[in-house]
């Protein structure tokens, strides 16, 4: 006999009213209830929304916070975390998408592009940024992800993403999301091995750009390293 679902008819009145007036006129609970419709089958999501929005604060905190707090509310198993996660990551997508009109006009300045993708992360982060002859973002992949301290880079992951993004000229950023905006010994060294293996294959590395939480620092822009370049 077929399980039937007791808040079929609530799911559905939600379901009406995002799609008839928008996540404008919704409480964050009940957009955050409404998402998890599609990761909790059976059970009623309203509480579980509630005590997300009180441990995590809010909606974006709920999609920053990490697959493994997440679970660790009561109702919320690896598959409502995976869809959390997944929304985050597909709302990272799309903003870079939308780099093609307007906001690339307003983001015309790769540091302010770099600057972007940063805010509020924790782990260290490794991009490469396609940009056109006069310095401006085109395209953007990121090729590595480490802890609070460290991400490494595999030669193959950086090939593979610069012939994808067909970009002539790259910009390497990563941060240092609990240090300074310094290049290290080892970020020097890695600058040297890519543009040596960047060379080979016909690109360009133009700059490596260094951020940490409240400043950036451009290594071609700096006399100490131009030679790099």
């Amino acid at each position: 006999m077929e399980k039937k679902n007791i808040h079929k008819d609530h799911r559905q009145r939600v379901r009406t009213r995002y799609l008839h007036e928008g996540v404008g006129s919704m409480a964050e609970h009940n957009i955050i209830e409404l998402l998890l419709f599609f990761g909790i089958p059976y059970k009623d999501t309203n509480p579980i929304a509630h005590e997300l929005i009180d441990t995590f604060g809010d909606i974006n905190g709920i999609l920053d916070a990490p697959a493994e707090e997440l679970m660790r509310i009561d109702g919320i198993g690896e598959n409502a975390a995976t869809l959390i996660k997944l929304v985050r990551d597909i709302s990272l997508l799309y903003a870079d998408g939308s780099l093609a009109a307007e906001d690339k006009k307003k983001k015309s300045n790769v540091t302010d592009f770099i600057k972007s993708k940063y805010i509020k992360e924790t782990n260290e982060i490794v991009y490469i940024i396609g940009v056109d002859a006069d310095g401006r973002p085109e395209q953007c992949s990121k090729i590595s992800e480490g802890s609070f301290d460290r991400a490494t880079i595999d030669n193959r992951s950086v090939v593979e993403n610069v012939l994808r993004i067909g970009s002539k000229n790259i910009v390497i950023a990563h941060n240092h999301p609990h240090g300074f905006a310094v290049p290290s010994a080892a970020d020097i060294e890695t600058t040297v091995q890519l543009k040596a293996l960047l060379s080979s294959i016909g690109v360009n590395l133009v700059d490596h750009i260094i951020v940490s939480h409240d400043d950036i620092f451009s290594m071609a822009k700096n006399r100490k390293f131009t030679d790099l370049f």
